[in-house]
């Protein structure tokens, strides 16, 4: 029974210190490249910011202007409105300008209905007050084109989700550290490489680049935070984690009113990645991925470091044996399930019902998330501090998740989330613009961000060692494809202006409802071999703390490590 409970490593990690001194400190790293990570996903909120525009009037130079006594701010209002008609809302036209040749122009003189129409043959003339370039105005994407910036960051997120499954499937084969560390050298180099993009094209192929990375470094930092710290402690690192997400997107509208040229601001947001690419030698390789892989010396090492800096006593011995035990389990894990490839989840029955169930939550999760954030500038009381806000929401969904999850359970605090959030989503839809509509937005993405926290780390709790980063890159993926819909699901406000609140709210209401399929993990271990992933999705939401059900026996979890 005493052997047994020494080849346990969540009651390995309670001896060392669930999270001591010395996880605490590669953890404060790991949450610096997910600030980071997250300023690149939403800057082009700002880089393509919305920017007012209408049609270059060749017609009227300067020259004319001067000879008006006009300054350059008179100019541009009289250019106006001699060459550029005014719209059904009473607002400039942005797509077409009338055509002056052979019409004699002078200040006062009134065109309208008199002169034909023509669009926009000369380029545009943009109105720098707010800002001053974006991809927008260097560019030209607007009239026609006026959809390009949407799919631009549709193209970013297909990057994320590709990264999320390139590096899930290299960090099981190569380890999680060298993998961050080539995800950051690539976020870094394609980040830095973006600023000087001299088209849309080459923007679009290194925004795809930096999502790339990005994606990498958004699931190798949830694993390597959580892979490393105990039972009782793993919803607070996640939940920090997701705090510093957040903290960036809130310092993100900060840095966006300071710099209000789009490609200072690229800029900015990626230089912090050249240091970060250097804390990597302060980040050790998961010991649970090495234990998996039978580097026992390796893992017996970083544990020992462990155990030095948390001023913890270790055994000597207490790692012998492992090597024998795993070769033990994965003879056991054939013999149950009786499966040619027991190393894909989608195989057993129960692990696939509920990775299905994680996929559609971080769909939906995803494309409502990042709709309510990217929208958030539409709102129509101010651009940053709407963004402020409804970002800023986020704290208070993790504050609330970190509470729940432990008094109601995981599943129980998804599924009112969601509902709620979704429910408040429809409501934004309808209410006019204002600080009202950005007050029930936000309230709707705390539920939101409270369901988004618990399904960032509910494959992590779930799904055993040998499948568990490819399993949280699985359900990535589906993240990935939600956030690549979100910015295309915002242009059918063009066909009806409440559509995409709708959406998103009732895919949200649906997801809320599929998260009772889900296994309640409150108090359990993380299951380490595919034998009890697939006993712990089998028992949803019933059974008590720290078992998995008949297939397993783990009487002796309750011994204690000496």
């Amino acid at each position: 029974m005493k052997e047994q409970k020494e080849y346990n490593f969540d009651a390995l990690l309670t001896h060392l210190g669930e999270f001591g001194r010395y996880q605490r400190r590669v953890y404060s790293l790991v949450c610096l490249m997910t600030l980071v990570g997250a300023w690149h996903t939403l800057v082009q909120v700002f880089l393509a910011g919305i920017i007012d525009h209408w049609c270059q009037v060749p017609e009227i130079q300067s020259s004319d202007c001067q000879e008006w006594n006009l300054t350059d701010a008179e100019c541009q209002e009289v250019t106006k409105d001699i060459g550029i008609p005014i719209g059904d809302s009473d607002q400039y036209a942005q797509c077409e300008r009338y055509n002056l040749t052979d019409v004699e122009v002078y200040p006062g003189i009134d065109l309208n209905n008199s002169t034909q129409t023509i669009p926009c043959n000369s380029g545009w003339v943009y109105n720098t007050s707010q800002y001053k370039t974006t991809i927008i105005s260097d560019f030209d994407l607007v009239c026609g084109k006026s959809s390009f910036s949407n799919l631009a960051q549709s193209i970013f997120f297909s990057g994320m989700l590709c990264g999320n499954i390139l590096f899930g499937a290299i960090a099981d084969r190569v380890g999680r550290r060298y993998a961050l560390l080539v995800a950051l050298v690539i976020q870094l180099t394609a980040g830095i490489a973006t600023v000087f993009s001299p088209n849309y094209v080459i923007f679009v192929i290194l925004r795809f680049l930096i999502a790339l990375g990005n994606g990498g470094i958004m699931i190798l930092s949830l694993v390597i935070g959580t892979e490393f710290v105990g039972p009782s402690k793993r919803i607070l690192v996640c939940v920090v984690g997701y705090l510093f997400s957040t903290l960036g997107s809130m310092s993100l509208a900060l840095l966006a009113f300071l710099i209000r040229k789009w490609r200072i601001l690229q800029f900015v947001v990626s230089a912090p990645s050249s240091i970060l690419c250097f804390f990597i030698i302060f980040i050790p390789e998961s010991a649970r991925w090495l234990i998996s892989r039978g580097r026992l010396k390796e893992a017996d090492e970083i544990i020992q470091r462990v155990a030095r800096t948390n001023q913890v006593e270790m055994p000597e011995s207490l790692l012998e044996g492992y090597k024998e035990k795993n070769e033990d389990k994965k003879q056991q894990e054939v013999k149950v399930v009786g499966s040619s490839d027991p190393k894909n989840p989608f195989l057993y029955p129960n692990m696939r019902r509920g990775l299905l169930c994680l996929m559609w939550m971080g769909f939906v999760n995803s494309m409502v998330n990042y709709g309510l954030s990217l929208n958030a500038t539409n709102f129509g009381f101010n651009q940053y501090l709407d963004f402020f806000l409804v970002v800023s929401a986020d704290i208070i969904g993790i504050l609330l998740c970190y509470y729940t999850v432990e008094k109601w359970g995981r599943v129980i605090t998804v599924c009112v989330a969601m509902i709620l959030g979704g429910s408040l989503c429809i409501v934004t839809g309808f209410l006019v613009d204002g600080i009202a509509k950005v007050i029930v937005a936000s309230l709707g993405k705390v539920g939101i961000a409270a369901s988004f926290a618990v399904s960032l780390f509910l494959p992590i709790e779930i799904f055993p060692t040998p499948v568990r980063t490819i399993s949280t890159g699985v359900v990535g993926m589906a993240v990935g494809v939600g956030s690549i819909l979100s910015p295309l699901l915002l242009i059918l406000s063009d066909t009806w202006s409440p559509l995409p609140l709708v959406v998103f709210g009732s895919l949200s209401i649906s997801a809320g409802f599929v998260a009772l399929f889900l296994p309640e993990t409150m108090g359990r271990k993380l299951p380490e071999t595919m034998q009890e992933g697939e006993a712990l999705c089998a028992r949803r939401r019933t059974g008590g703390r720290g078992s998995y059900g008949s297939l397993i026996d783990n009487s002796h979890e309750d011994e204690e490590i000496t």
